[in-house]
């Protein structure tokens, strides 16, 4: 029996999504040339999903991925207004991601929908049909317990913590990556990027006793190595998202 030349694996990737909300190209170069000069060891041949906040044409579209590859950024897929776009973005090499989970947009149509009708989460459960009242009942997330990582993150390594906390008790070299769909901690020095949160828990925190990070981000919201600098810098630290801006505070 031949043996399989190939498996196949699920992964998680980190990626920066680029909102467009207005496109004029040269206006458009000119402040994604500035985002990257601000920290190009960060954007520099980083993966990029597209997001298409309005329409645009087939020449537009054109012409915004070649810019983006021009600086250095490499456009993986493209989600939100696509519109016409499909055999562009085909033709193209992207994917076109809008409909594998729910879009920006429909989030936040969701979410006024709900301010509207002054309705909360659990009463939205019960839905009415003609005159009776379905209830449908509302999951309860199982609870995982944390992820615990005994030795160093070395340059190059990734560590994902899937529906938990990430605990490492020893350090994260520069070029290594934590990510956590809820709390992260370091108990050594984090000298990498920390990504908590990452399927949108914007509650979730980042505890280390020496803060020296490239990167840290919490539900989509990051602040790079020159932003980290400050009173915490190589000191005991927690970062928390608070009003939609990272906030960072010495830990007692």
């Amino acid at each position: 029996m031949t043996e399989s030349c190939f498996r196949m694996k699920g992964t998680t990737l980190t990626s920066i999504v680029l909102e467009v909300v207005a496109f004029d190209p040269d206006e458009f170069e000119s402040q994604l040339t500035q985002k990257i000069a601000s920290a190009p060891q960060f954007f520099t041949r980083s993966s990029l999903i597209l997001h298409l906040v309005k329409p645009l044409s087939a020449t537009e579209f054109e012409i915004l991925v070649a810019l983006c590859r021009r600086l250095q950024l490499q456009p993986m897929a493209v989600k939100g207004e696509v519109g016409e776009l499909k055999t562009v973005i085909n033709d193209l090499g992207l994917a076109d991601v809008s409909q594998s989970k729910f879009s920006d947009s429909s989030l936040k149509t969701h979410r006024n929908q709900e301010s509207d009708s002054g309705t909360s989460p659990a009463e939205d459960a019960q839905t009415k049909t003609e005159d009776k009242v379905v209830v449908q009942p509302v999951a309860t997330p199982a609870i995982k317990p944390a992820k615990v990582i005994t030795r160093p993150v070395r340059s190059g390594q990734q560590v994902y913590a899937e529906g938990s906390d990430l605990v490492v008790t020893a350090s994260v070299s520069e070029g290594a990556e934590l990510l956590a769909d809820g709390n992260i901690h370091v108990y050594g020095t984090l000298r990498g990027r920390a990504l908590a949160g990452v399927k949108g828990n914007a509650g979730a925190r980042v505890f280390c006793q020496s803060l020296d990070a490239e990167l840290v981000s919490i539900a989509g919201q990051f602040i790079m190595h020159e932003s980290v600098k400050g009173a915490c810098w190589k000191k005991p630290a927690q970062i928390y998202l608070e009003e939609e801006a990272l906030r960072i505070e010495p830990l007692a």
